[in-house]
């Protein structure tokens, strides 16, 4: 049986029978895997602790007939700040679980292991975790081809500029509408800010991390991109997140405890 070594991030993990686990892997090299973890639903198995979600582990894999066989893993990095804040801890359940969802297995893809290890660790410190997350959703979408337009108008292409302003998002189309489409495609067109899509932007492109993890944006700001990420994403996603149902009922009751000090 052969065996091989991968640096991995652990995006997800379900029971095995009684004793198992199947764990979800991404590694930099090999992109997305599946592997048992045998033994590790016991307390004092070695793999108990190293087969969870949110871990970067060096992993000791074996290949199988149909799903490879985790026999070592040694814990590179636990983001323990992620696992004692809720809030935080969500939104980046929410990250490997978008991840996972648009990856093909075993398809390598280092700039977005990178790109989600490197929002795993600013999540830690960001004065504002929503929007180092919406950072990473728009960078994992242009690096998947599933970028939004926002520089022009997504119907008749012609650029933006403070004379001739955004005023409308389109879902289906995938990008931001100037005043005459937005008006032409007023049953599918979202409203939204100039302001917005400017941000927006500014969040695809900004890669700095100690950048991101200090910039703060507006609460309203934040709502709108949000709208916006989650009908794009609705679209071009056909599967399920889980997690961001938890995600959007947590930000819903922070929300109320704002307005209702």
């Amino acid at each position: 049986m052969a065996t091989y070594k991968t640096v991995a991030l652990v995006l997800r993990r379900i029971p095995l029978g009684e004793k198992d686990k199947i764990v979800t892997l991404f590694s930099r090299d090999l992109g997305k895997l599946r592997a048992v973890a045998k033994g590790s639903r016991k307390p004092t198995s070695k793999l108990s602790g190293a087969s969870e979600p949110l871990l970067l582990l060096r992993a000791s894999l074996a290949e199988g007939s149909s799903l490879d066989v985790l026999s070592e893993a040694e814990v590179r990095e636990a983001f323990p700040k992620l696992k004692s804040d809720y809030g935080r801890f969500l939104r980046a359940t929410y990250a490997c679980e978008l991840l996972e969802k648009v990856m093909e297995e075993r398809d390598p893809h280092p700039e977005s292991f990178d790109l989600l290890l490197s929002t795993l660790y600013i999540l830690q410190h960001a004065v504002q975790a929503d929007t180092a997350l919406h950072a990473f959703e728009l960078q994992l979408l242009a690096q998947i081809g599933y970028e939004p337009q926002l520089s022009a108008c997504i119907r008749c292409d012609n650029p933006f500029d403070t004379d001739y302003p955004p005023v409308g998002y389109s879902p289906s189309r995938g990008g931001a509408l100037c005043i005459p489409c937005t008006e032409f495609l007023h049953g599918e067109a979202m409203p939204c800010n100039a302001t917005t899509i400017l941000l927006l932007e500014r969040l695809t492109q900004l890669t700095d991390a100690k950048a991101l993890a200090g910039l703060e944006l507006p609460d309203e700001a934040l709502t709108e991109i949000n709208r916006i990420l989650r009908a794009h994403l609705r679209y071009r996603i056909e599967r399920e997140i889980k997690s961001l149902g938890m995600l959007d009922a947590l930000r819903l009751e922070q929300q109320t405890i704002a307005r209702n000090p």
